[in-house]
């Protein structure tokens, strides 16, 4: 067993990404299911106040966001990479569009077609509260809930471009999957996923057919976890994972300084702690939690915000 554990949830976009990472890779790892909406306490126990799914664990050390997920497991597991150093500005580009296409297949989901298969999954006593739940995920952020009118604007032009793209190759750049076609599956898997959409990719032949590549790489070898066990083996553990990049203290701030970091764009809940770490990829904080003991929380350099606590 390789020690990585994903804190997810089954429906989760982002959570799939790294899923299909894990098969890519062929990697062990130990599958705890978290809860969708808010309240997540044992999930919470661990980061300190991030919320958003998923969250990769490693011994005492929790790895927000899958930007520095990927990061992560390039480097403990770099066979088969997923940015070829030949196409790693290419994947950088696919990277800045993550997020748009996102917001763009999001909201298919909540038309009515969409919609039942989401309250079956979810469950009866989830949907009430779920608009309230994302309406706080994206209060104090940049970033806007995802609107049908954004969808309706740029769902159809993105996947035709994806589409044109893919009829020419098998995977995006080229004959093997990069994280290009990583960044793209989940949001296409969020809508194959859901039987009441799934037809509005009926023209898009290619893109289609590469999704179900996509899909047969599977997911790794999974085995269950509960999320008590993922707190007690951040409990007992004592070996720290090392740091992601050389030391760039960020604006002014100083190791061992107390802070708060929080995501600037959606679910900007803050995670307060020790500076630890500091690069041009990575931000770490060490906190202690009474059910968890001292963890090291890391977050992307990118798109978070780092400031002196209060």
């Amino acid at each position: 067993m390789s020690g990585l554990i994903l804190h997810h949830y089954d429906g989760s976009p982002y959570s799939e990404k790294i899923r299909a990472i894990f098969g890519y890779k062929q990697l062990p790892w130990r599958s705890v299911i978290t809860p969708a909406l808010l309240p997540k306490p044992d999930l919470v126990a661990l980061t300190g106040g991030y919320r958003k799914a998923p969250v990769l664990q490693l011994g005492r050390d929790i790895y927000c966001d899958t930007r520095l997920m990927v990061r992560l497991l390039d480097r403990l597991h770099p066979e088969p990479p997923l940015q070829p150093a030949h196409l790693k500005a290419s994947c950088r580009a696919f990277a800045s569009l993550e997020q748009t296409l996102f917001f763009a297949t999001v909201p298919n989901a909540f038309q009515p077609a969409g919609l039942k298969f989401l309250a079956e999954q979810l469950g009866p006593e989830v949907m009430p509260r779920f608009s309230e739940d994302r309406k706080l995920l994206f209060s104090g952020g940049q970033c806007q809930r995802p609107n049908p009118a954004f969808a309706k604007l740029n769902f159809l032009p993105l996947y035709n471009t994806l589409d044109t793209q893919l009829a020419a190759t098998p995977y995006l750049l080229g004959e093997t999957p990069t994280l290009a076609d990583f960044i793209c599956y989940h949001n296409a898997w969020f809508i194959l996923h859901n039987p009441g959409i799934a037809a509005s990719f009926d023209p898009f032949r290619h893109l289609r057919a590469w999704a179900e590549r996509m899909r047969a790489l599977g997911h790794g070898r999974p085995e269950p976890m509960s999320s008590e066990q993922a707190l007690e083996t951040a409990r007992r553990s004592t070996q720290d994972q090392p740091f992601d990049g050389p030391l760039l203290e960020p604006e002014g701030l100083k190791l061992g300084q107390r802070v708060s970091v929080n995501a600037t764009d959606y679910g900007c809940d803050p995670v307060t702690g020790t500076l630890v770490h500091a690069s041009v990829f990575e931000v770490a904080v060490k906190r202690h939690d009474v059910r968890t003991g001292e963890v090291i929380v890391h977050f992307p350099r990118e798109d978070f915000r780092v400031s002196a606590a209060e």
